[in-house]
């Protein structure tokens, strides 16, 4: 079998090419977990990474805005280029269809992977999410729109979701708190946040449907997941009244236990 991983970026400027810092460190967490369970030690192909980019289809709106309005301080370019996103993400009925047009980059990577491995059916698959904030929102209406449209093959299985920083809750504040009631149901969802980060937060008591997609909200320590001088000046940042509330937002890819349990649970699912 083998594991196909599709990651979804979040807000602010976002390079075309994947975070392959994270994706390395999560291979190599899959790898230790694989040996700890007393498994032969799993080839790259074991673990593949597809990335789903969709920065540019919001970022040149919100750089031709910074020129009109003659932006110049740091703060207000980035909540333009952060905030702009969330603002941007929405179905409207007239173009430009900046909603669809992410949507189609998330099918896209999908329906590749299918393509893929639909006519391999003695290869088990099992299809993880990993996404990080806007991200988690695209990731989780991309694959239930998905889904609606297209039933998997039985060899491949919508294993996982890791959700890091996730604003999903709160648009929970669109529909009514009662009403946003059709999570994804993969078979383990894990939810990472910091409780000083503002834009991540924890879904399961968010009502009862969550409650039951979502196996576990993990509040993540600010300076459990370093070492050293990372770790005191996380914990001195985390306290500082705005900042650390921003700066918390950007660590999830350096935590070592969320890659560890990213890690360890892939390993624990897979057979060589």
């Amino acid at each position: 079998m083998r594991h196909v991983v599709v990651f979804v970026h979040g807000i602010g400027e976002q390079g075309a090419e994947p975070p392959r810092g994270f994706e390395e460190a999560v291979r190599a967490a899959f790898e230790r977990g694989a040996r700890r369970q007393g498994k032969p030690a799993p080839g790259r192909e074991a673990l593949e990474w597809e990335y789903v980019y969709w920065a540019d289809v919001t970022q040149p709106d919100q750089e031709e805005l910074k020129q009109r309005l003659n932006v110049q301080d740091w703060l207000r370019g980035f909540l333009i280029g952060s905030m702009g996103d969330a603002v941007a993400y929405a179905r409207l009925p007239y173009p430009p269809d900046k909603y669809g047009e992410i949507h189609e980059r998330f099918a896209a990577v999908l329906s590749r992977i299918l393509q893929t491995y639909g006519l391999q059916p003695d290869t088990a698959v099992r299809l993880t999410l990993i996404a990080h904030s806007l991200g988690t929102v695209i990731a989780s209406d991309g694959m239930y729109e998905f889904l609606k449209r297209a039933a998997l093959p039985p060899h491949v299985t919508f294993a996982n979701v890791f959700t890091m920083g996730s604003p999903l809750a709160l648009y929970a504040l669109r529909y009514g708190l009662d009403r946003f009631t059709k999570p994804i149901r993969p078979e383990v969802w894990v939810n990472f946040y910091y409780p000083q980060d503002i834009l991540g937060y924890p879904l399961k008591s968010l009502n009862a449907a969550y409650a039951e997609a979502v196996a576990e909200d993990v509040a993540l320590r600010p300076a459990g997941g370093t070492r050293g001088v990372s770790a005191l000046g996380r914990l001195v940042v985390a306290w500082l009244p705005g900042f650390g509330a921003w700066q918390s937002h950007g660590w999830y890819f350096s935590d070592w236990r969320l890659i560890e349990r990213i890690g360890r649970t892939l390993a624990a699912q897979w057979t060589p």
